[in-house]
């Protein structure tokens, strides 16, 4: 049972919310206690960009996948990867039918990971079946 008491009332703007999660965790304003207390703000991200571009932006993921049915998606992240090079390997690094996989894994994979993979194929070291 809580004993402590509401929770704080927090109001975030939605259109700074992304910034705010790019930050390392190291960056980040620490959360605070208290409920009056002040958030440093950040300009929004349509701020980054000419008015004419915003239009222009379209954000997606890769698609549902029914071999990855729960909310962990590493498996989905490394799967894709390999799927990608292994096209990329039979049709070409020019191939427009792997680009599809390129974006699903550039979606789902930290890019820290993505490094470590491109730094273990150039090495030989690679564990995934390409």
């Amino acid at each position: 049972h809580n004993n402590h008491g509401p929770a704080p009332n927090i109001k975030l703007d939605l259109d700074q919310a992304p910034s705010l999660l790019l930050l390392p965790l190291s960056r980040r304003a620490p959360v605070c206690p208290l409920r009056d207390a002040a958030i440093p703000s950040s300009p929004p991200i349509s701020s980054f960009l000419p008015a004419d571009e915003m239009a222009e932006i379209e954000i997606k993921t890769a698609p549902a996948d029914f071999r990855f049915p729960t909310t962990n998606q590493t498996r989905h992240c490394f799967t894709r990867y390999v799927e990608f090079h292994r096209c990329v390997s039979a049709k070409g690094d020019e191939a427009a039918e792997c680009e599809k996989f390129a974006k699903y894994y550039r979606s789902l994979c930290p890019a820290e990971w993505v490094e470590k993979w491109n730094e273990q194929r150039e090495n030989g070291t690679f564990a995934g079946p390409l």
